[in-house]
């Protein structure tokens, strides 16, 4: 009976694995299906006369290495880099006789911003006509960044019940001191030095003087940047700019009466507008069906493109919030692979990162120096909407560095230390206990405070960590340690100040950096790009995540560990958006 009773579990358990197992195969081909898979229509061939139409709305990542899987975490939306480089193209395609972009609510940095809307411009210095066309710019929260998107394009609509809110800018960080002090948590944290302001929002109630100071400096520079972008393009003076930006909402007759818009109408109208202008017969094509137009096709001589988005850390395995973390292992095999290509003559490394961990930002360094010293491949590094603390760290092994005017870059310090939870426990009725083989092994528990021997370990780690990052400015960017030491202490930067103190080389973005490349390695301006690397398909990115891709490496995770390993880095991933949502960087060092 008992042998009988233990065959029906074992035999109910197979056959429930074994249909969760068929399941989970049907929706991974369903998802393959509806991705563009086995059934996909053959690309019909551009008409003759069209007009590229863009909506910008949700998240953009700078670049996707896989197809269809990221999709079903973070969205169907093309990167910026496949948005930028289709407009570039569409701006010297004779069938392409116009564009319109309509701006709803695209979650852009102000450097991607600044990215696109130099896309935008070049777009309409080609002297192809462009429109936009949003139903308000902001809502009920601020428009001004979409707004300065929005003047690169020569005619500006928008819908009769709408707004433009130039509102200015307004930066507001979360500061927990209180909070914690509820909860009994203590925050043992070493900061190098007194700019490094973000272990702040843990150990103060407000900005320090220190931390006003910078943040009040870079929404002044951005300020700067959005008054003349927007005096420029809207041909109004400065002065009018900034008091425009300063008294916003304007509704829609406010809007027209200022020059802030050229037209007050519905989409509908908009379509027929640009009918009227270019002819009946035009015809609208999707920025996404163009791009599949385009052929991605590189031979011989070549610029490697690798990109690197979000915190830096050692690697935690494969998953598909990889577009979100910098993983060392991840972006050195990335330069292996265009090390080794004969065809690649140089390498660009996009970056968006507020920072991360030391070590694999040493690591990183050091496989870009490689690269450019024994390799003898020039790499430029192309700074998103953040290259701060380790990633300005990694960034100054490369032959240049280009930046956006907004950027926000430098950060050269570092903060470590802990929470110390062991009071929270307490209240909770949590009792840890513990046996020791030394006094610092319990340096790292969150249960107990740091022992004086222990702090003079911390202080003398920042120290180190300190003088190592500062001797690579040093020596990379040709400083004496005085010029370093000014520019340094933790403190941040825009682009357009990092330029004028010489810790970057030029203002501009991706595409900037990949004519610099090109320059440097004495190629055409023709040569091709190729990202590192190459995009996984859909499939491909779904078996990755069922098995393990280290062949050098005798641990498997297992069917657990696969499950999990997305998990863990999604503290990574929430560090890197509260920090670049708040004091606007992130710690060289970690918090554990």
């Amino acid at each position: 009976m008992i042998r009988h009773f233990f065959r029906f579990i074992f035999s109910a358990l197979y056959w429930i694995c074994a249909l969760l197992g068929f399941g989970a195969i049907a929706i991974v081909l369903a998802l393959y299906f509806m991705q563009g898979g086995l059934f996909t229509s053959s690309i019909k061939p551009l008409e003759k006369e069209s007009v590229l139409s863009l909506t910008l709305k949700g998240h953009y990542l700078e670049h996707a290495d896989s197809e269809g899987v990221e999709s079903l975490f973070l969205g169907k939306n093309a990167s910026l880099y496949d948005l930028t480089r289709t407009i570039y193209k569409a701006a010297q395609d004779e069938k392409i006789k116009g564009i319109v972009v309509r701006i709803e609510s695209p979650a852009l940095g102000i450097a991607q911003i600044q990215e696109l809307r130099d896309a935008l411009l070049t777009f309409r210095k080609s002297g192809k006509p462009s429109w936009c066309y949003a139903d308000t710019f902001g809502a009920m929260s601020s428009g001004t960044s979409l707004y300065y998107l929005a003047t690169a394009c020569e005619d500006i609509w928008l819908q009769p019940i709408g707004s433009v809110n130039l509102t200015g800018l307004n930066i507001e960080v979360p500061f927990g001191k209180e909070a914690l002090e509820k909860l009994d948590v203590k925050p043992e944290i070493v900061q190098r030095k007194e700019y490094k302001s973000f272990p702040e929002m843990y150990t103060r109630n407000d900005f320090s003087e220190a931390g006003r100071e910078e943040v009040q400096a870079i929404a002044d520079s951005v300020l700067s940047q959005l008054v003349d972008g927007i005096a420029k393009e809207r041909k109004i003076p400065h002065e009018e700019a900034r008091h425009l930006i300063a008294n916003g909402p304007y509704f829609t007759q406010m809007a027209l009466t200022h020059k802030l818009v050229d037209h007050t109408d519905y989409r509908q109208n908009l379509t027929q507008a640009v009918r009227t202008k270019l002819g009946q017969h035009i015809h609208f094509i999707g920025i996404g069906t163009y791009l599949q137009t385009l052929s991605s096709e590189v031979n011989g001589d070549k610029i490697a493109l690798i990109f690197g988005s979000g915190p830096i850390q050692h690697d935690l395995g494969s998953s598909v919030l990889d577009e979100l973390v910098i993983g060392s292992d991840a972006a050195y095999k990335a330069f292996q692979l265009a090390i080794e290509d004969k065809d690649v003559k140089a390498i660009v490394y996009r970056i968006n990162s507020p920072g991360g961990e030391p070590s694999p930002s040493e690591t990183i360094y050091n496989i870009i120096k490689y690269a450019k010293e024994h390799a003898k491949k020039p790499v430029i590094i192309s700074m998103s909407d953040a290259a701060a603390s380790g990633a300005y760290w990694i960034s100054v092994a490369g032959s240049k560095i280009v930046a956006h005017p907004a950027t926000l870059t430098g950060s050269i310090g570092v903060f470590g230390g802990k929470l110390v939870l062991s009071g929270l426990f307490n209240k909770l009725g949590i009792n840890f206990d513990h046996v020791s083989t030394s006094e610092n092994a319990t340096m790292w528990s969150f249960n107990q405070a740091f022992t004086p021997a222990q702090w003079v370990q911390m202080n003398a780690m920042m120290d180190d960590i300190y003088q190592n990052f500062t001797n690579r400015v040093e020596e990379e960017r040709k400083m004496t340690p005085e010029q370093v030491e000014k520019v340094a202490r933790g403190r941040v930067w825009t682009g357009e100040q990092a330029l004028a103190l010489g810790l970057v080389d030029q203002l501009g973005g991706l595409h900037t950096a990949l004519d610099l490349a090109k320059k440097e390695a004495g190629l055409s301006m023709e040569v091709g790009v190729e990202v590192y690397p190459q995009r996984k398909t859909f499939l491909e990115s779904v078996l990755s995540l069922l098995k393990s891709e280290e062949s050098d490496s005798l641990h498997e995770a297992g069917i657990l560990g696969t499950i999990l390993q997305p998990f863990k880095k999604i503290m990574a991933v929430f560090t890197f958006f509260f920090s670049s949502q708040g004091i606007l960087h992130a710690p060289l060092g970690e918090i554990k």
